[in-house]
């Protein structure tokens, strides 16, 4: 069992995850010192979690949706405990349904027809890239304009996050490797709306800080792996279908 847990990673993404989590707990210990409050628990546990489930998908393990459905729930909990509404209604109100039926999918629908640890990189299709570009200004838009009547804390940026989160999570229920871009979109508008709420003076900013930028650089490194497994995926599929048309 250790042995299998030791070679989902490599020794140098352990050296990454065991280093980020050790700055994410001290931050969140140095946080509870300064400023205790009960959210921080949620908050900590939440940064954890979310960092476990990207690295897990990164890996493309079937389980790591457990590990994003625990996240969504804590993390839209903590974003209505700040005014971040637009976070809120994501996690809680989309991402979750996603993720679960992501989870009905692997281990119950298709568990027959493929119980493989790993899931498959799956392909971006065109409808999926005009939608995209459709979807994006249209959702920040109308969203930002609903947020702002509500009194969310940055409208438009939220809804702009919002838009590139569902895609993200769209494209990574499908497996599409693509969906690193777009986590990286999100992860970068994160950055800058936790940055404008840590300079506002709330102390719930800084661990999200710290975990949108982990996140932008396991979202480039996952990318390029994932190019490389979808070439050899791609390369043995036609192999395959060579061997059945003789």
């Amino acid at each position: 069992m250790m042995k299998k847990i030791l070679n989902i990673f490599t020794w140098y993404e352990w050296i990454f995850v065991i280093c980020s989590l050790i700055t994410l707990l001290g931050l969140g210990i140095y946080n509870s010192i300064e400023n205790f409050k009960y959210s921080i628990v949620l908050e900590l546990t939440s940064v954890i979690l979310g960092l476990l489930s990207c690295v897990l998908n990164g890996k493309r393990k079937k389980y790591a949706f457990f590990f994003y459905s625990a996240y969504v729930i804590l993390y839209g909990s903590v974003s209505f405990i700040e005014k971040q509404y637009g976070e809120g209604v994501l996690n809680l109100c989309f991402n979750l349904p996603m993720y679960l039926f992501t989870l009905y999918k692997f281990y119950i629908r298709d568990r027959a027809k493929d119980n493989n640890e790993n899931f498959k990189v799956g392909t971006l299709k065109l409808w999926m890239i005009i939608g995209s570009i459709i979807f994006v200004p249209c959702v920040t838009g109308l969203y930002g304009y609903i947020l702002s009547l509500l009194d969310s804390k940055l409208p438009y940026i939220n809804a702009l996050a919002t838009s590139f989160a569902l895609i993200a999570v769209f494209f990574t229920t499908k497996g599409i490797l693509w969906q690193w871009l777009m986590w990286t979109c999100y992860s970068s508008t994160l950055t800058a709306i936790w940055t404008l709420n840590y300079i506002e003076g709330s102390t719930s900013g800084l661990l999200y800080i710290v975990l949108n930028c982990i996140y932008i650089v396991v979202n480039f490194y996952c990318l390029f792996t994932w190019m490389v497994i979808k070439k050899k995926q791609d390369k043995e599929s036609k192999e395959i279908a060579q061997e059945e048309a003789k």
